[in-house]
């Protein structure tokens, strides 16, 4: 449900300049910022928020909100999806995989419907997310480990029909990057934590950040009406991982942007060779895709981006090349203003202010629908009840014409509202219980109140 948002940070981005070059943040620039953050962290009841700012060299902002605390550990959702590229760049540099290799050299199980064309899919592929496989493909989310991964996705995948003719167009899936946590465990015969550990974790210094699912991650919260309430359950798959289950702090961030993004502007305080980063941050010749490796990359290339969804948490993250300052936001709930807050931070560090705007989404509103809508219903069964429950059909074509735009209407809100924020009614109650199964009894109780009234007219008529 955060499409909207998204296209306002495109638009955001697209439409700024970097003015200025300066790294070093004032007291009074940091005040700004921790305002504008506290601001939104009270407007939307957020119940943790971790921000940094890092320069060149340091740590130039640090600050917790709300219950947070320095050092608490965050899902960073799909900015995980970074780590899995630059991990692979690092095997690709050990000799141990090409970018160029087809997958099923990997994984011998991986094949289309079409096999020859499934072969032609490299490792390369599924970092850009040009393999064909589709998002909703990626919206399947597991809670319990003994779920066979592989076996799931060779049955899957099988059933993805592709044209000889056509050029394979970006499709953003965790299932890319998930294949990808496989492809690195096949080739370093260590799990992907160990590899996480072993080649980025240990070599920049992050003691907070890990790809093991049972680590000590703060509690997080979904929304009901207004307040993130409803507490997570912190069962997660570990064949995930790879797209968006490392936890992190707001400090640990701070040192992986900042030995990113040094070692994209060629600056030695890095552990970063440049042409590492200069490929993960490279898109696709004559595409209109905005993704590298890992990575969104705007037009020119003024901002590198990625942003992260759980079920629990938001994150955002921003490296500014020109500005020599990167940006992390954290915050444990779902449908967090993780993004106002980070073009607010840019705007604020470009000194042209920010857009301060906010407002809860419409779909917060849905549990109180259904309360209305089951007022309704309850009127609708009283007067139903004093027909002593009446089961006649009407044969006049008003009240048929009625129950059947009620039956559509009902069909209608189950499929529509969710499709309208980019989501299916499965996504929706994994990732917004309250709306999803607040369109469920929406729909419901208003198909019965048609019902109900539909047998209402019906047995007055069939009385006169």
């Amino acid at each position: 449900m955060r499409t909207f948002l998204f296209f306002k940070v495109l638009l955001f981005i697209f439409s700024s300049v970097v003015a200025q070059n300066n790294t070093t943040l004032t007291i009074e620039t940091a005040k700004e910022i921790t305002n504008f953050i506290e601001s939104k962290r009270k407007y939307y009841n957020s119940p943790s928020i971790a921000v940094a700012i890092t320069d060149e060299n340091n740590t130039v902002y640090l600050n917790h909100f709300g219950n947070a605390k320095k050092g608490d550990k965050y899902l960073i959702g799909s900015m995980s999806k970074s780590f899995t590229a630059l991990l692979v760049l690092k095997l690709q540099e050990q000799g141990k995989l090409r970018l160029e290799d087809p997958v099923s050299k990997y994984l011998k199980w991986f094949a289309y419907k079409d096999k020859t064309l499934s072969d032609k899919i490299t490792i390369e592929n599924l970092l850009r997310h040009t393999s064909g496989i589709s998002t909703e493909m990626g919206r399947t989310f597991k809670t319990d480990n003994n779920f066979d991964y592989v076996n799931y996705y060779t049955e899957l995948l099988r059933k993805i029909e592709l044209k000889k003719s056509t050029k394979i167009l970006f499709k953003y899936s965790n299932v890319n990057y998930r294949l990808l946590g496989l492809i690195i465990e096949n080739v370093t015969g260590k799990t992907y934590d160990k590899c996480l550990e072993e080649l980025i974790t240990k070599p920049m210094e992050l003691t907070k950040t890990s790809g093991e699912i049972n680590t000590d991650i703060i509690d997080s919260y979904q929304y009901l009406l207004y307040y993130p309430i409803l507490k997570f359950n912190k069962k997660l798959h570990e064949k995930e991982v790879s797209s968006g289950l490392i936890s992190s702090s707001a400090s640990d961030m701070a040192i992986y942007l900042r030995n990113i993004m040094n070692s994209y502007n060629n600056n030695p305080n890095t552990v970063l060779k440049a042409s590492i980063t200069q490929q993960l941050m490279t898109k696709e010749e004559n595409s209109n895709s905005f993704y590298g490796l890992g990575w969104f990359v705007n037009n020119d290339a003024s901002v590198l981006y990625h942003g992260g969804t759980n079920k629990s948490f938001e994150s955002q993250m921003y490296i500014i090349p020109k500005l020599k300052k990167a940006i992390v936001v954290l915050i444990n709930s779902n449908q967090a203003p993780d993004v106002e807050i980070i073009n607010g931070i840019y705007g604020i560090l470009l000194g042209k202010g920010y857009y301060n705007k906010s407002s809860f989404p419409y779909y917060r509103n849905l549990p109180l629908v259904f309360l209305a809508i089951l007022l309704v219903f309850l009127f609708q069964f009283r007067r139903w009840k004093k027909l002593n429950y009446t089961k006649h059909i009407s044969k006049k074509v008003i009240p048929n014409l009625f129950l059947i735009f009620g039956i559509s209407l009902s069909i209608t809100i189950l499929v529509l509202i969710p499709k309208l924020n980019g989501v299916s009614l499965k996504t929706t109650l994994q990732f917004d219980p309250s709306s999803g199964y607040s369109l469920i009894l929406i729909s419901l109780f208003l198909l019965l109140t048609f019902l109900l009234n539909y047998l209402s007219a019906a047995a007055k008529t069939q009385n006169n």
